[in-house]
């Protein structure tokens, strides 16, 4: 949850989110060597884990309110273009100041646990205190962002597990004081050599590192197979630590009491085999994940799923993990060395191998060698080599060239190919082409960016936001991209473009789509952010006559945080006074409930907003949420009356926008009128609902697109027809305008519902809100011509319906000549 409540005000970008981590497990670290031996000389530490539990409890409270100020301290620190050191410090520093009371707290709770158990338990307590702490720990993981967040928000989830902890530093307490017999324990080290002890701080130390290396590297592998929400990265950290908690129960069953020497052979060369094992299963992922997607499209199900893969890959090589740093950190503690000492070294190596593996040797090496060569390097901690030893090992060295060359999962059509792929800190970039030769943009090959077969619509993204303010002279883009979007703002003279996207990789390969994005990272009034959007806005000082907005996956993880109303906020608040903003939304990935949310939640801060149209399909449907300070008066001519260069009036001819009628023909209405749900829910930082909710939409194989496009097409539908004059009146004085705009778009309504009926297999009744569109209005022209489209399909097969569908036409338009023409070329009907 404190990562979480973090990445809202720092960014989504690598240094913030490794530095928070590594900030989380410095301070376990510090808290662990710091009190080791003051708690394992006390003679109650039962209290001592009492007063660390309530200090965790009370802080985590404290953070609630604590978190936001060090956010907006940091980001002041941080500004918009920092170096890589500067940021890195900075995001470091402090959340671990900010947290290092909680979480030093949590480091030596861990051997006042042990030490406390010890007290009525004899024998070795490590594992069983290990096991069960890491149960309770999956256990907190699935219950607070499945059950508690979802419904109430983070700020609450922190004061219930604050809470928990305040609770068993009570019972801790009371346990203490009602106990009869004295806690103190006495602890006779083992005489062992230097040496052997050397080598078993080595060993935690090593451990720490490849675990956690392996979970950064292969969690890197199994992003371009899951589905990346919210939820994936619970249920695999919880299978994580399951088998962590697993390995330790085990141990401390069967191998607490066996031979030092061997045993640790035995684990770590185990360890190597096992993980060899989960990558081979990696290079399967996409076979088992669709296997287990079997179950069901239900959140549940999908759960499973991701979990039944997860768990291929981890629960094996992670009970080996815990069952060795258990069987580590016992000898160690037999030896006189401190369970909280080792506990920290085991620690605070995991904290640097998330920059080691995840800033340097994924991007430099490669998932698979950083997978191969981080499990094969567990047998050098080997103190022995048996024969089974040696031959886990070779079995594992063999699995290596089994291997296939790379772990590049990317879905390709057949005649695809990828032209490009980058491994990048943040996630894997691909670019893949066609057999026509169109080329998309992939993020973790979940995730299509884009592409040239979409090139229109990615340019009107730009046009039409900018053809919606009077005179725009400074722009910012939030999520690049393809460059395509971007590349449209070219056109358009005197302005000034900003734009931001979070992945480095996916700037690397915009060249790959020129000529289709027009180079924007050559143009001399073009600048590009390589930084976190939300983080951008609240840093950057200028401000903008318009903002664009991409379109956001609502589904994948930290995309939901670019829709609250904190963000909103922000960007109102980089806007010039008569400046305009415009939300792309995918509606084709959101159900009505959430659509009505984020339509609710902008409404809250641009209570003028407006809905537009991007383009008239039922397939990917897109609206744009268009806000401003104050409406704008649109005149009948405000297009042709706009001085425009004759490559952009080429441009927007050839995307249909030519013409003030075709310009605000996307416009579907006030966000007022239109809200698609009956509650006052929110989407804000602290109750990310969108975060939460978009991804039972995106789990459905077979919902349908159009959803909650039909939603608002509906309830344009139930309003009368001066009702709808009347919401014209609110962008459109002129009267007569007005009227023109309610028939085209009434046309256009009917039309769209042709296109449903099309996507449903219903040709006929396609036809026939076609030509009803295009009797309607003659300005309307899609239908006119889509019904053209068809009968040039039909003309040699089935001649008869192409004529009856060109006379239709004829009869509802019969001034327009092309379907008169088509027919007179068509072959007579047989005798």
């Amino acid at each position: 949850m404190w990562s979480r409540v973090f990445a809202t005000g720092l960014g989504h970008e690598t240094p913030s989110m490794l530095a928070i981590v590594c900030a989380f497990m410095f301070g376990m670290a510090l808290g662990a060597w710091m009190l080791d031996k003051r708690i394992d000389r006390s003679p109650r530490p039962g209290r001592w884990y009492a007063v660390l539990e309530l200090t965790i409890g009370v802080w985590a409270f404290a953070s609630a309110a604590l978190i936001p100020t060090v956010n907006e301290v940091t980001l002041k620190l941080i500004g918009v273009d920092p170096s890589p050191l500067r940021h890195w410090l900075v995001v470091f520093a402090l959340p671990a100041l900010a947290l290092l009371p909680a979480t030093a707290a949590m480091g030596a709770a861990f051997p006042a646990m042990e030490r406390f158990v010890a007290s009525f338990h004899a024998g070795p307590s490590v594992a069983r205190v290990y096991a069960a702490n890491t149960f309770g720990a999956v256990a907190g993981i699935l219950i607070s962002t499945f059950v508690i967040a979802p419904r109430l928000g983070f700020t609450i989830t922190l004061g219930a597990l604050g809470t928990l902890n305040i609770l068993c530093g009570i019972v801790a307490f009371l346990i203490t004081r009602r106990s009869s017999r004295s806690e103190e324990t006495h602890h006779t080290p083992v005489p062992s050599d230097v040496l052997a002890t050397g080598r078993l701080l080595a060993t935690t130390i090593f451990t720490g590192l490849l675990g956690i290396g392996y979970e950064i590297a292969a969690t890197r592998v199994l992003s371009q197979v899951l589905e990346n929400t919210i939820y994936t990265f619970a249920a695999v950290l919880s299978i994580y630590l399951l088998g962590t908690a697993t390995g330790a129960a085990l141990y401390q069953r069967f191998g607490a009491t066996r031979d030092s020497r061997a045993a640790l052979s035995s684990l770590v060369c185990g360890t190597a085999l096992a993980c060899m094992l989960g990558v081979f299963t990696l290079s399967r992922a996409p076979t088992l994940y669709h296997f287990a997607r079997q179950l069901g499209d239900a959140s549940g199900a999908v759960l499973v799923a991701e979990m039944f893969v997860a768990a291929a890959v981890f629960l094996l090589p992670t009970m080996l993990m815990g069952a060795t740093f258990s069987h580590v950190v016992q000898r160690l503690r037999s030896a006189g060395c401190g369970v909280g000492r080792t506990a920290a070294l085991n620690t605070l190596a995991g904290a640097f191998a998330t920059v080691i593996f995840g800033i340097v040797l994924l991007p430099v090496l490669g998932s698979k060698w950083t997978l191969v060569c981080g499990s094969l390097a567990y047998a050098a901690l080997a103190p022995a080599i048996s024969r089974v030893n040696a031959f886990m090992l070779a079995v594992a060295a063999l699995i290596a060239f089994a291997l296939p060359t790379n772990l590049h999962i990317v879905s390709v059509t057949p005649g695809g190919k990828v032209i490009a792929f980058k491994e990048g800190v943040m996630a894997a970039v691909a670019v893949v082409e066609d057999a026509r030769g169109d080329r998309v943009l992939r993020v973790n090959n979940r995730f299509q960016m884009g592409g040239t077969a979409a090139a229109d619509a990615e340019c009107r993204q730009a046009h039409i936001p900018l053809l919606l303010h009077p005179q725009p002279r400074r722009a910012l883009f939030l999520g690049i991209g393809t460059g395509i979007t971007l590349g449209g703002a070219a056109l358009h003279t005197n302005l000034v473009v900003d734009g931001v996207e979070l992945v480095p990789e996916v700037v690397e390969v915009m060249p790959l789509f020129e000529p289709h994005n027009r180079s924007p990272q050559h143009r001399t009034n073009f600048t590009l952010h390589v930084t976190d959007a939300r983080r951008f806005v609240r840093t950057t000082t200028n401000l903008y006559d318009v903002i664009v907005a991409d379109l956001f996956h609502p589904a994948r993880d930290g995309a939901g945080s670019l829709y609250t109303v904190e963000h909103f906020d922000a960007i109102r608040q980089r806007l010039a006074m008569d400046g305009l903003f415009c939300q792309w939304l995918p509606l084709h990935q959101l159900d009505e409930t959430m659509f009505g949310i984020i339509l609710q939640t902008f409404s809250t801060v641009f209570p003028d907003a407006q809905i537009f149209l991007l383009r008239y399909n039922v397939d990917a449907p897109v609206v744009g949420l268009v806000g401003t300070f104050s409406r704008f008066n649109y005149r009948p001519d405000w297009l042709e009356q706009r001085a425009m260069n004759v490559e952009l009036h080429d441009e927007l001819k050839r995307l249909a926008l030519g013409d003030s009628l075709r310009l605000f023909g996307h416009f579907i209405g006030n966000a007022s009128l239109l809200v698609t749900v009956d509650s006052d829910d929110l989407n804000t930082d602290d109750a990310p609902l969108v975060s939460f909710g978009a991804p039972r939409f995106v789990y459905e194989k077979d919902a349908t697109p159009y959803r909650s496009l039909m939603t608002l097409i509906t309830s344009l539908d139930r309003m009368e027809n001066s009702e709808r004059v009347a919401v014209w009146s609110t962008i459109a004085t002129n009267e007569a305008f007005q009227n023109q705009l309610s028939a085209f778009t009434r046309a256009r309504d009917v039309y769209l519902r042709g296109l449903v009926s099309d996507y449903e297999g219903d040709r006929a009744a396609a036809i026939k809100a076609y030509v009803a569109s295009a009797r309607m209005n003659a300005e309307f022209t899609s239908g006119y011509a889509q019904c053209l489209s068809i009968a040039g399909l039909l003309a040699n097969s089935e001649p008869a319906k192409a004529r009856a569908i060109l006379e239709q036409l004829i009869e509802a338009q019969p001034s327009r000549p092309l379907a008169r023409e088509m027919l007179r070329r068509l072959a007579p009907p047989s005798p």
